[in-house]
């Protein structure tokens, strides 16, 4: 019996090992369980002579991690200056094992507040026009958060909405979660139960592979002049990336495949065997050896991306990243859902608006100059997010110096220093 080991695109064998990774024990995916960080919880600060304080949860019947949650946060008035932070950041890292220590979770719930007011005050804005008001949206808005992690942002996000935006909380129609780990959407319903009680009415689980949206073979939205926000933290340097080369002799646009290692009498040579794309990631073997090679570009996606602005992306010299899934989901979003708003947030940097802002050095030198491409959000810098929507939440990050690991250190919240588009 003969395998079909064809090429594959190569975000599509990132998808394949994605869903593996995701499909663990939601421990596995996200560290240490103790280091699931609630809103309301206890503090905890790195101090010689205090003792961490934690809260423990009782655990639920089938819950993924076999244990009680433990909830601790940072309690920065405590922090002397830039030393302080840095050490007691250390020490959380290490005790959580090195993963998942986002801002969402550092800066719990200062962060998430932000967002909420930004998103507040932007529907509010699309929701007090007219021609919105009367027609399908009904003054009603939708959030969508892409990747809700342990779900420590949407309790954070709805209770600071809820407490200090009262009426815009009741014109939420729906807050959707979009997940492709079943495990983690089984930690964060374990999360909401026991801190969004308040919430259940508002909020919905959806599964599905972000690459089949990009890609179109799975619905989005449902098609509606709503008012939408989508939220995504720390999430598009998960989705799948392609790559991309330049022939030397011809100068046309390559784009990277896969192709398996195998005997050649492993391989199926027939008819319907080598097209690229064939193989998804329910029957793609990961467990054999792939190398990458470059071939002439037929990729629907890809072709279409990157004719919106071919110089944006085509590379001069090497290879290069271009992320395909993040901008599909850009897109699909777009099309069904014109009134909406976007905050995307994660390392590094992201390519300029068209509006202009910060180049790309200068994005490198706040977010740490990564390789990834659709990394750190960003536009033109007149008044910053975090001083319209959240001067006070800031304020909270800060200790006895002054300083803030909030906006003085973390590459990842510099989209609070920029000005939204």
């Amino acid at each position: 019996m003969m395998m079909n080991h064809g090429k594959v695109l190569l975000r599509r064998y990132l998808r394949k090992r994605l869903s593996e990774y995701y499909s663990q024990p939601a421990d596995k995916v996200i560290g240490s369980i103790d280091a699931t960080l609630i809103p309301r919880a206890s503090s905890v600060v790195d101090r010689p002579g205090v003792t961490t304080a934690t809260t423990l949860l009782p655990p639920s019947p089938g819950a993924q991690h076999g244990g009680a949650i433990k909830l601790r946060s940072i309690d920065f008035s405590s922090l002397v200056n830039e030393w302080h932070w840095k050490r007691t950041y250390k020490r959380l890292y290490k005790e959580q094992g090195g993963m998942w220590l986002t801002p969402v979770e550092l800066f719990r719930p200062y962060y998430s507040n932000v967002m909420a007011n930004f998103v507040t005050a932007s529907v509010s804005t699309l929701l007090d026009d007219d021609t919105t008001r009367s027609g399908e949206g009904g003054g009603v808005f939708d959030v969508v958060e892409l990747g809700g992690g342990r779900g420590t942002n949407a309790v954070a996000f709805l209770d600071h909405m809820s407490e200090t935006h009262p009426e815009a909380y009741e014109r939420l129609r729906c807050y959707k979660i979009f997940d492709t780990s079943p495990t983690l959407h089984a930690l964060q319903g374990e999360v909401l139960r026991y801190y969004g009680t308040n919430h259940r009415g508002k909020v919905e689980f959806v599964h599905v592979d972000m690459l089949d949206v990009a890609e179109g073979s799975s619905a989005f939205l449902s098609p509606s002049d709503t008012p939408t926000a989508v939220i995504a933290f720390e999430l598009l340097d998960n989705l799948p990336h392609d790559k991309i080369g330049r022939c030397m002799v011809t100068g046309d646009i390559l784009q990277a495949e896969l192709i398996p290692v195998v005997p050649m009498y492993d391989i199926d040579t027939s008819e319907d065997g080598g097209e690229v794309g064939d193989h998804g990631a329910a029957t793609m073997d990961t467990s054999i050896r792939y190398v990458e090679a470059f071939a002439r570009m037929n990729d629907p996606l890809l072709t279409k991306i990157l004719s919106i602005d071919p110089s944006l992306y085509g590379p001069t010299v090497g290879p290069r990243w271009v992320p395909t899934v993040a901008l599909g989901t850009l897109m699909s979003l777009l099309e069904c859902r014109p009134n909406s708003i976007v905050a995307w947030a994660d390392f590094d940097w992201l390519p300029p608006p068209d509006s202009g802002g910060p180049s790309r050095d200068d994005a490198q030198r706040r977010g740490g100059g990564g390789t990834s491409e659709f990394d750190d959000a960003h536009s033109s810098a007149e008044v910053a997010v975090g001083d319209v929507y959240g001067p006070d939440e800031v304020n909270k990050t800060r200790g006895w110096s002054g300083y803030s690991p909030l906006v003085d250190d973390f590459g990842n919240c510099s989209v609070l220093t920029i000005t939204p588009i």
